[in-house]
């Protein structure tokens, strides 16, 4: 009889999930721009909503560039140095002249996580965002004791109503916590 006889089988071989290690792309920064020389592999990436096509390159905007960072996909090299750069690194760079860009790339990360895909607007809201269907959703952050007109909020809603949008307010308090809002007007 052996010793082990009344151990289940299972504790005696471990069962060791083997997860496939993921090698971050090695991005570029040159100017005010990040970007990966253009490969088929990447099509992961842009299939995920990430980066733009261009010149042979994959350009992403700050905040794809912050969360790609973070989230350990792509690591960025100054173009001119060769120097990897860290995300506090890219942030700077990107800031200059943008105080808001931390608290807007905050907003971003959020609907990130959340499965949305977040893309700058280039229109008076901060993110359109997309789903699996068109374009539903745009994007207004406010932050907590600044200053949100109502002729201003009154303006975006306007707009998306006609678009047949959704507009959703996303407020930033002190502690940087995000609340989202569906503005609508209400027609009796």
């Amino acid at each position: 009889m052996e010793a082990n006889a009344d151990v289940p089988a299972e504790a005696k071989t471990p069962q060791v999930e083997e997860k496939q290690q993921f090698i971050p792309w090695n991005a570029l920064l040159e100017g005010k721009g990040v970007y990966i020389p253009y490969k088929s592999e990447l099509m992961e990436l842009r299939d995920r909503g990430f980066g733009a096509l261009r010149n042979e390159k994959l350009y992403f905007t700050p905040y794809e560039s912050f969360y790609l960072i973070e989230k350990q996909r792509i690591r960025v090299f100054d173009k001119k140095s060769e120097k990897e750069l860290t995300l506090r690194d890219v942030v700077r760079k990107f800031s200059v002249g943008k105080p808001e860009i931390w608290i807007k790339y905050l907003v971003y990360r959020d609907l990130r996580d959340r499965g949305y895909i977040a893309r700058e607007s280039e229109r008076n809201f901060d993110f359109d965002i997309y789903g699996k269907g068109p374009l539903r959703r745009l994007i207004s952050i406010v932050y907590e004791g600044g200053e949100a007109s109502l002729r201003k909020l009154q303006r975006l809603l306007a707009f998306a109503e006609k678009e047949k949008k959704e507009l959703i307010l996303a407020v930033v308090d002190r502690r940087t916590d995000i609340v989202y809002y569906t503005l609508a007007s209400l027609r009796v």
